[in-house]
């Protein structure tokens, strides 16, 4: 007979420091087996669609009553909850909350991520744990997963747009997924931001990287281009301005000339997903409307790129889809984040845990109360 006592780990961001959270190789290898259940299909998301993004708490503009925090770009909450199969068998949920106000005003990060996993079958929740690194490594994890699929084989330089943290896990995981790359520069606004991330990724990833002055030189003949930008500063992407057979790797805002759209491979993180951002982003009001990627969304509607021809990247690791990288056909990945790649990596850092002995045991009850 089996016991009655609920008991789940809760794994601080120092237990998942030891667990092996830093790990990027680990970490890439975990989110390539993490896309290919997203190609099979293996897996359920939230929402009537079962591939929505996750389910915001939009604040008004105008609060009606006292302390209710005024609604903003970046002052929100969002629930991310999702079924990932395979070996895995898991469900999770990614709570997040951010507050742009949180460095200057607070001492804490704009972010700020909690991750809980339970079992699918029995819904017995397994651990609760902090998840703001995991959450910035799968998100460089994809990219580099994307470099590794997308990225032609005799790539030897990287743009960067943007110095932040989430640049700074997708240049190490880039770096690791493209052997053959040689240089790596980078370009933000701030230059004490791009002359911190030039040491640190210099040192971290053993390769030459350096700053350089403009948007356009961080662009132009570079073989891979990747950019995170989370402020309102959004540079236009020039169709001319990448190069033949390069790829471009959006985990942050996008900002891209139609003709680039109308002349490339386009390979979303998840289609159906970008789909019902669509569909739930319609549902607002329009002067709250937020749909990512709309610009593409109106090309497809107006019947200039043609819906079968895009292609999710999770069918191209399972092989159920193909695109040429070495052609000179140029590639967009589009990465908006998957609750799946949470859950991926989270259930590895808690089966570490539990063979580590890490974290703390929080009982729930011994015998659950019955009426």
């Amino acid at each position: 007979m089996s016991s009655s006592r609920l008991v789940l780990k809760f794994l601080s961001q120092q237990d998942m420091i030891s667990a092996g959270v830093t790990d990027m190789d680990h970490c890439i290898e975990l989110m390539d087996e993490a896309f290919k259940l997203l190609g099979l299909g293996d897996y359920v998301m939230g929402g009537s669609t079962r591939n929505s993004h996750g389910q915001r708490v939009w604040f008004p503009k105008e609060p009606q009553f006292p302390g209710m925090p005024k609604g903003g770009p970046d002052q929100r909450f969002m629930s991310l909850p999702g079924y990932l199969g395979g070996r895995f068998k898991v469900c999770g949920n990614k709570w997040y909350g951010s507050n742009i106000n949180n460095p200057k005003n607070h001492g804490l990060p704009r972010s700020i991520i909690t991750m809980t996993l339970n079992d699918a079958e029995t819904a017995r929740p397994l651990a609760i744990m902090e998840a703001n690194i995991l959450s910035g490594m799968r998100t460089g994890a994809v990219v580099g997963l994307s470099a590794k699929y997308l990225a032609r084989n005799n790539s030897e330089t990287l743009g960067v747009i943007a110095a932040g943290p989430i640049s700074k896990f997708c240049t190490d995981a880039i770096v690791k997924s493209v052997p053959s790359l040689k240089k790596v520069v980078v370009f933000d606004i701030n230059s004490d931001a791009s002359r911190s991330f030039c040491e640190g990724m210099s040192a971290k990833c053993d390769i030459d990287v350096s700053m350089v002055k403009s948007f356009k030189e961080a662009v132009i003949n570079q073989d891979i281009v990747t950019s995170a930008i989370s402020g309102n500063h959004t540079p236009l992407f020039a169709d001319k301005m990448l190069r033949p057979g390069s790829l471009l790797t959006l985990p942050g805002r996008a900002n891209v000339e139609d003709n680039y759209l109308r002349s490339t491979y386009i390979i979303p993180d998840g289609w159906e997903m970008q789909k019902t951002y669509k569909i739930e982003g319609l549902m607002l009001p329009e002067d709250e409307r937020t749909i990512p990627h709309n610009q593409l969304h109106t090309l497809v509607d107006n019947g200039e790129i043609k819906e079968s021809e895009i292609q999710d990247l999770g069918k191209i690791v399972a092989g159920l889809a193909n695109v040429d990288k070495n052609s000179d056909k140029r590639k967009y990945f589009i990465s908006n984040g998957m609750i799946i790649q949470d859950i991926a990596w989270g259930m590895a850092m808690y089966e570490n845990a539990v063979e580590k002995g890490l974290g703390q045991d929080l009982v729930m009850w011994e015998q659950p109360y019955r009426v």
